[in-house]
């Protein structure tokens, strides 16, 4: 894996097989690349696949708003990163800093050193080749500091709104879980010493915990296949059927609409030329069946269509968002309807997910007096067989 620079001064990264003889620095400098990380990845699968970990978006955005304060209050920006380092508490993020303040002090590019930190989106790097010489830096690091808080704010509700049904249900599981595997079994014994049958109820119950056996024994293997399922499977068709889920795949699709429409309208304030900004809003979406219907949008543009006429040949955006960025267009506003845009598919993934609570939580209720009237009958019934086989 590499991450570098091309001779446009545009940041690179992927992965690269390099020719028997020569090293990944002298072949990435052959092909016009700078590099600025390299990583073997014939070795530490596991570090690679379970443990590595960046600093979360909202430590980023907390960051990014805090350098733009203190060059907001007359610091530059080597001391503003000092500042920034002193008062970090995260490790990686100190690291990162020091590694981009060591590149500037060198004279490197901003977006250069920033890139260097490995921590930052691609659409700020994308943003500081705009603030080389200083001018509106503080209001980059705003915009983009707002922009990462409110995707990890979206990001936090989802989570919350879904935290107690999921508790619920789960713990119900649990719950049943210990009474069959523990409790059944001992009735199903007596009831065996007395030479009675076991009621069908009870003997589904038993079938179920075997079941369950089996799937604890085969949980390990579970999770190998979803740590490494984009090797089974290409990650383009798992987003392709998650879209297909209900409630759930509606509401990746508004968000990935929602983070569409933001990171363009953020790009094209920050001055990015149109090509250039659709490319960067492309790479914010995190679905990579979306992503590969619109690989070729940019291209498209750059031949003189327009955005609108572009994303409606895609098949991939409604007639809502298609109209408004045409209306936007024709007006000289495309910024305010990409905002409009923008709220609106927050607030309709929003709806979806209040929709989804307030039917999650009787929902789960059902689901747990089903299987405690399940669980009861299932114990009840033998233990009145015993009863009537103790009294003869």
């Amino acid at each position: 894996m590499y991450k570098g620079i091309d001779q446009f001064g545009n940041i690179r990264s992927g992965k690269i097989e390099v020719p028997e003889g020569m090293s990944a620095y002298e072949f990435l400098i052959s092909q016009g690349i700078k590099p600025l990380k390299i990583e073997d990845v014939s070795e530490g699968i596991w570090s690679r696949e379970l443990f590595k970990r960046k600093p979360s978006q909202e430590d980023v955005a907390f960051l990014l708003t805090q350098i733009s304060m203190l060059l907001s209050s007359g610091l530059n920006l080597p001391k503003a990163l000092e500042t920034a380092i002193q008062q970090a508490e995260d490790k990686r993020i100190k690291q990162a800093l020091l590694s981009v303040k060591e590149a500037i002090e060198k004279g490197e590019p901003l977006h250069t050193a920033f890139g260097r930190a490995d921590i930052f989106p691609e659409f700020f790097l994308e943003m500081l080749k705009t603030a080389e010489r200083g001018e509106n830096l503080e209001k980059v690091f705003e915009i983009a500091g707002e922009f990462l808080s409110r995707m990890a704010q979206v990001r936090a509700k989802v989570l919350s709104s879904l935290t107690y049904p999921v508790f619920v249900i789960l713990f119900s599981l649990l719950s049943v879980f210990a009474v069959v595997k523990f409790v059944i079994p001992k009735v199903a014994g007596v009831l065996a010493g007395l030479g009675k049958d076991l009621p069908l109820i009870t003997k589904i119950l038993l079938f179920s915990s075997k079941l369950m056996g089996y799937f604890l024994y085969l949980f390990p293997l579970f999770i190998l296949l979803f740590v490494f399922k984009g090797k089974l499977i290409s990650r383009e068709n798992i987003d392709k059927y998650y879209l297909m889920l209900p409630i759930f795949g509606k509401v990746s699709f508004y968000f990935q609409l929602s983070r569409f429409a933001g990171s363009l309208r953020m790009s094209l304030l920050s001055g990015i030329p149109l090509v250039r900004a659709v490319s960067l809003a492309i790479d914010t979406i995190t679905n990579q069946y979306i992503k590969g219907k619109l690989k070729e949008v940019p291209k498209e543009i750059a031949k003189g269509k327009s955005l609108a006429e572009v994303l409606k040949a895609t098949g991939v955006f409604p007639s809502l968002f298609v109209g408004l960025l045409a209306t936007g267009e024709r007006s000289g506003e495309l910024e305010k309807s990409l905002e409009l845009l923008e709220k609106l598919y927050d607030q309709q993934a929003m709806r979806k997910i209040n929709l989804w609570i307030r039917l999650a939580e009787p929902i789960a209720m059902l689901i747990i007096g089903i299987l405690v009237a399940f669980v009861v009958q299932s114990v009840v019934l033998p233990l009145t067989e015993i009863s009537s086989g103790v009294k003869r």
